[in-house]
């Protein structure tokens, strides 16, 4: 997952195009204490997850054509493509939260299995003032750590925002038990061991005996996303990886990822991350 030191103004005031997002692939995270114009519409959804954690006032959710609201020690989690409209409940005219802008890694999947509000919405609660304080500190630290001048900081974020999700997993299992389906958990470990294979739905779903639309359907319920997206995800941070920390050519690297094409790699690296290849190393080595 690569990071910004940039912070994004995440909302609009009551506009009616929609709010700008961050480029995907990016670790994005902030504080925000907002009054009673904030508001962020996106009708086609972002191509990242966004989590908000409320610490103050109200927020308001309207997704799916159905409205909910969101108070201190709530936690709300929008999947990638879901169309949303958000911002500070009339009610309080006030609104305080932490969010993220984040691509998941794997072992997250069973962790944001929360209470699904509406399709692509889900919620679950913090409620114990300590565990709301201790999850307010990890974000304070994910906040430095994304703007940290030294070359571990971008790591240290990532880690922060795990123990931020592994915390909001632990409250929610106080109050629920929703596991992961096995099926879909094996499929998970199969991609990330594979990830670099030409694999096919056809072929995740053969090793759970399953139908591939019925393990499509189970995948993107667990998940919020198809297996082969989780596949491509999982080559793609690894480019990304690689054109930071190696001296291997463009080519070379989409070979390695499991891409037979270097112009389908870079036009789909392009999509993800925004710029090309080449760039996207130089711009990580600072020239």
């Amino acid at each position: 997952m690569t990071l910004t030191a940039v912070h994004m103004h995440d909302p609009a005031v009551s506009a009616p195009a929609d709010t700008p997002a961050p480029q995907p692939g990016l670790l994005v995270a902030d504080r925000f204490s907002q009054g009673p114009n904030y508001r962020s519409r996106r009708k086609a959804g972002t191509r990242d997850w966004l989590l908000t954690f409320t610490i103050g006032g109200e927020g308001r959710y309207e997704c799916a054509g159905q409205e909910f609201f969101c108070r201190t020690g709530d936690v709300m989690l929008l999947q990638p493509g879901t169309p949303h409209d958000y911002g500070t409940s009339p009610t309080t005219g006030q609104w305080q939260f932490y969010w993220a802008h984040f691509l998941p890694r794997p072992a997250w999947t069973a962790w944001l299995l929360w209470d699904e509000l509406a399709p692509g919405l889900r919620k679950t609660h913090v409620s114990d003032a300590p565990d709301r304080s201790r999850l307010a500190a990890v974000f304070e630290r994910l906040r430095a750590d994304i703007n940290g001048p030294e070359p571990w900081s971008g790591h240290l974020a990532e880690n922060a925002l795990e123990e931020a999700i592994l915390l909001i997993a632990q409250a929610h299992s106080h109050t629920a038990d929703r596991p992961l389906d096995p099926r879909v958990a094996h499929v998970v470990q199969e991609i990330v061991r594979r990830y670099r294979e030409p694999l096919t739905v056809a072929d995740l779903a053969a090793t759970v005996h399953l139908s591939p639309s019925r393990l499509a359907h189970l995948f993107r319920l667990a998940t919020g996303e198809a297996p082969i997206q989780m596949c491509l995800r999982l080559r793609l941070r690894q480019a990304a990886r690689l054109l930071e920390f190696s001296t291997l050519s463009v080519a070379e690297i989409a070979a390695e990822v499991g891409f037979e094409s270097p112009f389908y790699f870079s036009r789909q690296f392009r999509r993800q991350f925004g710029v090309s290849p080449a760039l996207y190393r130089a711009q990580r080595s600072g020239l």
